[in-house]
C-alpha cells in the first residue's frame, strides 16, 4: 500500500501544481464588474474624443483604458490608430511588441497588419512587408495580411513571390475581389488568356467595376501587336501603383519601343517610381527626342531629377514644363513646382512664375499661391492686390477657406481684431477642425492679451493638424507665450 502511495505521489503533486498554477492565472486574469464598468466607460470617452479629433485626450484615455484589463485589444487598436495618424509609427510598433503580450495573437497581428498599412501607403514597402511578416510569424490566419504581404513583395520586384503568396490563399468579400484583379495583372504578363478567364470568375461591385471593366476591354483590345500590347499593359499597371509590372511587361518589348513614343515614356516613369532616376532621365530624354508630351515628360524629368537630388537640373526642368502647359496646364504640376521651390528657398523664383502665370490666366489656386509667396516675401502690397482678384472669382469650398484664412490673419496682423472675429467665425462655421482657424485665433488672442486663450488655441491647432501645416508656426508662437 505504502509502495502504490509512493508510485502515486509524484503524479498528485503534479496535478496539484497544475490547478494551482491554473487559478493563479484565472484569478490574476479575472476581471471585475466595477474594472469591466470602468473600461468600458474609458473606451467610450476615448471614442468620442477620436471622433471629435481630440486626440491628445483620446489616447491618455485608451492609455488608462489598456492598464484597466491589459488583456483587451480595443484599447490597444485605439492607441495605435491615433500613433499612426500621428506619423508615430516607431511608438506605435513599439507598444505592439512590448506591451500587448497580454492579447490574442491574431488580435497582435491585426495591429501589426495596420501598421504595415501605414508603411504601405507611403510606399515603403520593405518596411511594410517586415510588418506584415512579423504579425504573420505569430502563427494565426489573418487573410488580410496575407494578401497585403503579396501586394508588398511585388512592389519591391519579388513578383514570383508575390504570384505564390497570393495564389496559396482563398480569398473572401472585398478582398477576394482585389485579389482577383491582381492575379489577372500577374498572369496577363505571360498568358493573356488566362489572365481573361482569370478576370472573367468573379462579377465584382462597387468601386471595383470599372477597373475590372477597364482590364477586362484592354485584355479583349490585344492584337499580335506585341509593343503596344506591353505599352498598354504598361499603363494599367502604373495607374494601379505597380511600376515593376510595369518594368516587367516593357522590358520584354525594350528594343520595339526604341521609336514608340508612349513606350519610351511609361519605361521612364517605371524606373522613376521604382527609384532607378538615372534610368528614369535616360528613357525621358529619348522619349523627348521623339517630340510630343513635352509637359508630361519634363515633368517626370523633373520629378527624377530632384529625388536624385539634383536641385538645379529639376527646377529648369520644371520651369520648361510649366511653359510648354500654356492655358490648360495641370494643377498638381504647379502645386508640385511651388512646393519644391519654397521648400528649397526660391521664393523670388516662386513669386516671378506665379507673376508669369497670371498673365494669361485667372485661376484661384494660382492667386492663393501669390498670396502666400508674396506674404513670405514682405511684399504686403502684392498680397492685397492677390486677396482683391480672389474676391472677384468663384472659389470651391476649400479656396474659400484659404481665403479667409489669409483674410483673417492679415486682419489680425493690421489689428483689425473685430473684423478679425468675423472673419474666424465665417471660417469656423466651414471646418471647425481647420489648424489655420486655431491658430489665427491664437494670434488674435494675443492681440487681446487673452495669453491662457492664445494657449489654448495653439495647443487644439497643433492637435489637429496632422498633416503638419501649422505645427512648426503654432509650437514656435507657443512657446513664445510659456
Amino acid at each position: 500500500m505504502k509502495e502504490k502511495i509512493l508510485k502515486f505521489l509524484p503524479w498528485f503533486v503534479l496535478i496539484l501544481l497544475i490547478v494551482a498554477v491554473s487559478l493563479y492565472f484565472f484569478l490574476g486574469k479575472r476581471v471585475t464588474e466595477g474594472e469591466r464598468s470602468l473600461y468600458d466607460e474609458k473606451i467610450k470617452q476615448a471614442e468620442l474624443n477620436f471622433n471629435g479629433r481630440e486626440y491628445s485626450e483620446a489616447i491618455n484615455q485608451y492609455y488608462e483604458a489598456s492598464s484597466l484589463i491589459p488583456q483587451e485589444f480595443t484599447a490597444y487598436k485605439g492607441i495605435v490608430d491615433i500613433l499612426l495618424l500621428k506619423n508615430r509609427a516607431d511608438e506605435a510598433l513599439s507598444i505592439v511588441r512590448e506591451s500587448t503580450r497580454a492579447i490574442s495573437s491574431n488580435e497582435r497581428s491585426i495591429l501589426y497588419d495596420l501598421i504595415g498599412d501605414y508603411y504601405y501607403d507611403l510606399a515603403d514597402f520593405k518596411k511594410a512587408k517586415e510588418m506584415y511578416q512579423e504579425g504573420l510569424g505569430l502563427g494565426v490566419e489573418n487573410l488580410e495580411a496575407e494578401f497585403a504581404l503579396g501586394k508588398a513583395l511585388i512592389n519591391i520586384d519579388r513578383i514570383d513571390e508575390g504570384l505564390k503568396q497570393i495564389e496559396k490563399n482563398e480569398y473572401e468579400g472585398d478582398i477576394a475581389v482585389e485579389a482577383n484583379l491582381l492575379l489577372s495583372y500577374l498572369y496577363a504578363l505571360t498568358d493573356t488568356e488566362k489572365a481573361k478567364t482569370q478576370i472573367g470568375s468573379i462579377t465584382p461591385s462597387g468601386k471595383w467595376t470599372p477597373f475590372y471593366d477597364e482590364f477586362d476591354n484592354l485584355l479583349n483590345s490585344l492584337d499580335d501587336d506585341k509593343k503596344y500590347n506591353a505599352v498598354k499593359l504598361s499603363r494599367v499597371y502604373l495607374n494601379s501603383g505597380y511600376p515593376f509590372l510595369s518594368l516587367n511587361i516593357l522590358k520584354t518589348v525594350e528594343m520595339d519601343i526604341a521609336q514608340y513614343l508612349e513606350g519610351e515614356y511609361f519605361m521612364g516613369i517605371s524606373y522613376q517610381r521604382v527609384g532607378q532616376y538615372d534610368k528614369a532621365i535616360e528613357y525621358f530624354d529619348k522619349a523627348l527626342s521623339l517630340g510630343g508630351m513635352e509637359t508630361e515628360i519634363l515633368w517626370g524629368k523633373a520629378r527624377a531629377s530632384y529625388l536624385k537630388n539634383d536641385l538645379e537640373g529639376a527646377i529648369n526642368m520644371y520651369s520648361r514644363a510649366v511653359e510648354y502647359g500654356g492655358k490648360e496646364i495641370s494643377a498638381n504640376l504647379i502645386d508640385e513646382y511651388l512646393s519644391l521651390l519654397i521648400e528649397n528657398n526660391q521664393n523670388l523664383k516662386a513669386a516671378d512664375t506665379i507673376k508669369s502665370l497670371t498673365t494669361n490666366q485667372e485661376k484661384p489656386y494660382i492667386y492663393l499661391w501669390g498670396v502666400e509667396v508674396n506674404y513670405m516675401l514682405g511684399e504686403r502690397a502684392k498680397v492685397d492686390y492677390y486677396i482683391e482678384q480672389l474676391g472677384k472669382l468663384e472659389l470651391s469650398e476649400n479656396q474659400q477657406k484659404e481665403y479667409l484664412y489669409w483674410r483673417a490673419r492679415l486682419a489680425v496682423e493690421d489689428s483689425d481684431t473685430t473684423g478679425a472675429s468675423v472673419l474666424l467665425d465665417q471660417l469656423l462655421a466651414k471646418d471647425r477642425y481647420n489648424p489655420k482657424y486655431y491658430l489665427v485665433q491664437g494670434m488674435l488672442k494675443v492681440k487681446e492679451s487673452d495669453i491662457e486663450g492664445a494657449k489654448s488655441s495653439f495647443e487644439r491647432g497643433i492637435e489637429y493638424d496632422l498633416s503638419n501645416v501649422i505645427s512648426q508656426e503654432a509650437s514656435k508662437l507657443l512657446s513664445n507665450l510659456k
